[in-house]
């Protein structure tokens, strides 16, 4: 499947409650993937459909990308869980 039609972000669970899910492809706030230690969570939005709380900053990212950079970041022990191996 293609995604570079799509934009991906991490934002701040803190501003989670701004976040109108109706321009996004997250249904809900119980849906989004957070972080390892709940403080951010994923976005993605059709990339020429910018949504209007990121365009007008009523909500900063922390970072935005393309989906193939976004798979590399959750690679990451701040993203997914790596456990520790006996």
């Amino acid at each position: 499947m293609n995604y570079s039609n799509r934009t991906y972000a991490f934002v701040n669970t803190s501003d989670i409650g701004s976040v109108d899910f109706s321009q996004v492809m997250e249904t809900s706030a119980d849906t989004v993937r957070k972080s390892i230690d709940e403080s951010q969570f994923i976005l993605k939005w059709y990339t020429a459909s910018e949504p209007t709380f990121i365009a007008n900053g009523s909500v900063s990212t922390v970072w935005q990308g393309s989906h193939a950079d976004c798979l590399t970041k959750l690679t990451s022990s701040f993203w997914t869980d790596t456990g520790s191996m006996p």
